[in-house]
């Protein structure tokens, strides 16, 4: 089975374009469903992303909302590309095969 070059790019516009949903909120709500910007004297409050810093050998680095954004872009730039890479391929290796 080949990929559908359409279906493909539909995915690819809904990453880029980001229509109908918002890269701030889903970044905000995946990085407070970690639970790991807290401390154990802030109770159950979290820590934004612009109060954490990243640090190297006593230097700041960047905020880490910066590098979550930077990083963020980056990720869905190399997903679009898996996308490109997909069409018109053969597909059938990465399908479920219910015989096996």
């Amino acid at each position: 089975m080949k990929a559908n070059k359409k279906t493909l790019m539909a995915v690819k516009s809904y990453l880029e374009n980001k229509e109908g949903w918002d890269l701030d909120e889903l970044i905000s709500e995946m990085v407070h469903s970690t639970k790991l910007l807290k401390h154990k004297d802030m109770g159950e409050h979290t820590l934004s992303m612009d109060e954490c810093g990243i640090e190297w050998d006593g230097d700041n680095i960047c905020l880490l909302e910066d590098f979550v954004e930077s990083y963020t872009d980056k990720f869905i730039e190399g997903i679009c590309n898996i996308l490109d890479s997909f069409v018109d391929e053969d597909i059938d290796c990465y399908l479920y095969n219910e015989e096996e």
